[in-house]
């Protein structure tokens, strides 16, 4: 007999075992450590009181993990995670623990509901479609070793103790996703590390990364000192470090300067996903 209830009390290393078997076949392999399943609860806000799973005989068989914060001066609520373990796929579990869930999230005061979906997982957009939700905007995922020529003109490059965020957000063309957001970045505090380009005596550039695996989270220049190699410099900077594959997911698939740039370096698109995002009182309407 199935049984829904929220994550609240579930044990950590339960949560990390379903999460990596329902991952162990996916179109990208996701296999996390408890390190790592622990940062992205921290960075991801998941409120795991919020979020949903479906039990089997006491053995937890799916869940969805959803993470909880303002969006545009709105409660969102974030879908970081959607798993079924392979067995107890076709049961339409998705959808029954989204119909558990929801009264709660409209109870919490949510507004907008967002989650992430590659492209190529047209059963999942179809369920999540099911649940109400419809495509916002469609993401790139970038990876690879930058090929970049030794930078004539140096630029130091400076650790960044504080996040100016009225700084950053002012060099920004588009807006970075869950993950990347302002929110993540503060969650994940020293986790990070951010670096800057000073020219004029002012901030003009800045990277924030994760530097046990090269993931950039942000990274901007502002618009009166492009095309001088500071992006570059930002990149060969944080690729000298420890001379390891560079990536960067969810870049705006409308953010036309980033994409070129990210290629001119030597960046290849590995991953395109859907953005998708369901108005909590359209549901109501409906």
């Amino acid at each position: 007999m199935l049984q829904f209830k929220n994550l609240e009390n579930i044990p950590p290393d339960i949560l990390l075992e379903t999460f990596n078997e329902s991952f162990s076949d996916y179109f990208v392999r996701l296999q996390l450590t408890r390190e790592q399943l622990e940062r992205k609860l921290i960075s991801d806000s998941i409120d795991l009181s919020l979020s949903a799973g479906v039990f089997e005989s006491e053995k937890l068989i799916g869940f969805i993990l959803h993470g909880i914060a303002l969006v545009n001066g709105e409660k969102a609520a974030y879908n970081a995670g959607t798993g079924v373990i392979p067995s107890k796929r076709g049961q339409q579990l998705t959808k029954l623990m989204y119909q558990f869930i929801l009264p709660s999230l409209e109870a919490a005061g949510v507004k907008n509901c967002y989650l992430e979906v590659m492209e190529q997982n047209i059963q999942a957009i179809k369920s999540y479609e099911s649940a109400g939700y419809g495509i916002h905007r469609t993401l790139i995922c970038f990876k690879g070793i930058p090929q970049i020529q030794e930078d004539r003109k140096q630029h130091p490059i400076l650790a960044l103790k504080e996040m100016d965020w009225d700084k950053w957000t002012s060099f920004w063309d588009w807006q970075p996703s869950w993950q990347n957001a302002i929110t993540a970045l503060k969650n994940i505090g020293s986790g990070n590390h951010s670096i800057g380009i000073h020219l004029d005596e002012k901030l003009v550039a800045y990277a924030s990364y994760n530097p046990q695996n090269n993931r950039i989270s942000q990274f901007a220049v502002a618009k009166d000192y492009r095309n001088q190699g500071l992006g570059t410099a930002l990149f060969q900077y944080i690729f000298n470090a420890n001379k390891t594959e560079i990536s960067l997911i969810n870049v705006d698939a409308t953010a036309t300067g980033t994409i070129s740039f990210l290629k001119s370096i030597g960046l290849a698109a590995f991953v395109n996903q859907y953005e998708m995002k369901k108005e909590m009182n359209a549901s109501e309407k409906a």
